[in-house]
């Protein structure tokens, strides 16, 4: 397997995965695009809400970029609010998905989101072909959302190039079973709870807040409404790592290698497929990536990066392949 290493440099005092998971997440994000409410009907009275904002000169040959966030977001995540507003202002229409139950979601849908829920976005993907054939799409999917997004790339196979330009995932975490046991782990308690209270949040009405692991959530409230036996059967089922010797478009990963619960182990188990290229840092913590940034006063690395993906440019940050 090939890794393609960049070349992020932290701040200057935050070299720590855990000031780059949580500064991060701490800044003001700014305010969103000028966006309108899009409600896809999901069957059995289940809707999906998304932001839809598209630039005053937006045509239908033009560029989109859909957007789905982790565990617990939502459509006003930082991370989506602020590369929806720099997207928006290069003149490409943004996508920003709220997984079922979040955002301005909350209440439109019976069921919760899951990790494995990639149908859902793959209606959102079919209705803006249908409006728009030749605007090509790129899909950028953050942690959770990451693991949605290649678990779509691997099942649609070659028919995705009918659909989807490019796939990028963001810390995705491949192998749910295995990402649920290092954040559930005493060094990651911070995180643990953090998670918990957001996806108790998102919950319906009546859940028991007599919960206090991820994966018993998943093995009471996640897995049973969808089928899955328990939470063992839905992380099996739902892991994006069984899926990645099926892709065969485009599909771009990035991990930081001190990222304090997702990690890139589940990758050496499987032969990956020449569209796959897995890009890596060696600071950046989960979705931090705060460091030195082309753009002058900007520090959020990760969005230059992306921005600059999104227009195929991969040898801007590169240092070189091991």
């Amino acid at each position: 397997m090939h890794i393609n290493r960049l070349n992020f440099q932290p701040l200057l005092g935050m070299a720590s995965c855990h000031l780059q998971t949580i500064v991060s997440s701490l800044f003001p994000p700014g305010s969103p695009p000028p966006s309108t409410d899009w409600r896809i009907d999901l069957g059995g009275g289940d809707l999906l809400s998304c932001a839809v904002s598209t630039p005053p000169a937006w045509n239908k040959s033009h560029a989109t970029v859909v957007m789905v966030h982790g565990m617990g977001g939502s459509h006003d995540s930082g991370y989506m609010i602020r590369l929806a507003r720099k997207l928006y202002r290069k003149g490409t229409k943004v996508v920003r998905v709220n997984l079922r139950g979040c955002g301005s979601g909350k209440g439109l849908s019976k069921l919760l989101y899951n990790a494995g829920t990639s149908g859902d976005v793959l209606k959102v993907l079919q209705g803006l072909k249908n409006e728009a054939p030749a605007s090509e799409i790129t899909l950028c999917g953050f942690s959770l959302g990451g693991n949605l997004i290649l678990k779509l790339a691997g099942e649609l196979g070659a028919e995705a190039k009918e659909l989807v330009k490019a796939f990028i995932a963001i810390c995705a975490p491949m192998d749910l079973a295995q990402a649920a046991q290092t954040i559930q782990s005493k060094r990651n308690r911070f995180y643990h709870s953090y998670y918990l209270k957001q996806i108790h949040r998102q919950a319906r009405p009546g859940t028991p807040q007599t919960i206090f692991t991820l994966h018993e959530f998943d093995d009471a409230i996640t897995a049973p409404p969808w089928g899955y036996k328990g939470a063992a059967h839905y992380y099996e089922e739902c892991s994006s790592i069984r899926f990645l010797p099926q892709i065969v478009q485009s599909t771009h990963l990035l991990f930081a290698k001190d990222d304090p619960f997702i990690g890139m182990e589940a990758l050496h188990r499987i032969p990956l497929p020449s569209a796959i290229k897995v890009w890596t840092t060696e600071k950046g913590g989960h979705m931090g990536f705060l460091g030195r940034s082309s753009k002058p006063g900007s520090f959020f690395w990760m969005d230059d990066l992306l921005l600059k993906w999104i227009d195929e440019d991969f040898t801007t940050h590169t240092i070189t392949f091991v």
